[in-house]
Parts: C-alpha cells; structure tokens; sequence
C-alpha cells in the first residue's frame, strides 16, 4: 500500500486518484499520529510526503520515520525546495524527492523509482541541485520580491500594510500573493508561514499572530 501524507486535500486525492488508475492500493494520512498508525500496521510499501507542509517539525521527523519503518522507502513531494533543503534530506537518507509541477509521466517514474529502492531525483529537483549559486535559491522558484512579500505576511503584516512599507498598489501584492501560493502549491497563510519557517526564511519567533 502507498501511503500520501499531505495536508492539502487536492494533491491528496488527486494523487490518489492517479496512482490508483494505475492499481496501486493507496491511503491518505492527514496527520502524524494518522501516518504512524498506519505504519504499524506494517503494510505500507511507500510513504509519499511533502515533509514542509506536513504535520513535520523538521527534517529530523523523517529520520524517525525511518527508523521505525526501515524498509519503507520515502518520497518527498513538494511544492518548493531548494538546495540546502535538498542537502539536509539526503543527509537525513531521503533519495527520492520530485516537485508537485512534475508532469503526470514524472510522478509516476518518480514512485516506480522508489517502490523498487532506487534514488531518483526529478529533473527539476536536478536543475536546482546543480545551480552553481545556491545561496540564492532560499524558496525555489519565488523571485527576491515574493521572498520579501513572503517574509512580510509570515511577520504579519496584512497586504494593506506590505503595499505601504513596499511602496506599491494593494493590486500588485495581491497579485504577487497569488503567485507565491500558485508556486508554493498552498491555499493559505498558515500553510504560507509554516513554509517560510521550515524554508529557514524566518524564525520561529518572527511569526506573531
């Protein structure tokens, strides 16, 4: 059985829908303790994850995940990523990560690869991997301006207030908010600053709601 642990219920079902078209059992976790039981049960083949998203902490999460379930393979599947983010998994073990824009062909080369205990890297995952600059890669796709815009939000400052401080039209910070969350694969603030914390673009005591 493939068990999808996302918070997001279109990847969820979409993902679900696909990967059973093509006779795979699947199950949903929307939760840690949900993803846990069902590895007890010692029935799942693989865990397909977007560890940012999740109900994860760190990537230290993963790793535990490992270790109760050893022979389960892990496939990140996510929104955004970068360099050092792609670093700190591999550290961790993880060989098989793929982004969410990845055609339908992709996704599943992607969960073939790691039924069968192969590493596999998407080819977007790779075009990141291999920028000579990493250090400018902090979110993935987002460019400087939505990187600032996402900090800001994360901070709490609402997009009256980031138009303001930034000196541009409420229009053009909505535009770069529906941007940011069309990349990132989110629908929501909290989804936003949970990101922009595991992405290491703010600190846990930056947020304040």
């Amino acid at each position: 059985m493939i068990l999808i642990t996302d918070t997001q219920y279109l990847t969820n079902h979409a993902l679900k829908a696909l990967l059973a078209s093509c006779g795979h059992a699947v199950q949903v976790a929307t939760t840690r303790e949900d993803l846990f039981t069902h590895l007890q049960k010692k029935s799942v083949r693989l865990i397909i994850t977007d560890y940012i998203m999740f109900d994860f902490m760190s990537v230290s999460d993963l790793v535990e995940i490992r270790k109760n379930a050893p022979d389960t393979p892990i496939l990140i599947l996510t929104g955004a990523i970068n360099q050092m983010q792609i670093k700190d998994l591999n550290n961790a073990g993880i060989r098989n990560i793929s982004l969410k824009t990845d055609d339908r062909e992709e996704l599943l080369q992607a969960v073939d690869a790691a039924l069968k205990g192969k590493k596999h890297y998407s080819e977007a995952v790779l075009d990141i991997l291999l920028k000579k600059d990493g250090t400018h890669e902090v979110a993935g796709p987002l460019t400087k301006s939505e990187i600032d815009i996402v900090r800001q939000i994360a901070s709490g400052l609402t997009t009256k207030e980031i138009a303001f401080k930034k000196k541009i039209s409420f229009h053009t910070v909505m535009t770069h908010r529906k941007n940011i969350f069309r990349k990132l694969g989110i629908s929501s603030s909290p989804e936003l600053v949970m990101y922009a914390i595991k992405s290491g673009l703010i600190e846990n005591i930056e947020y304040h709601i």
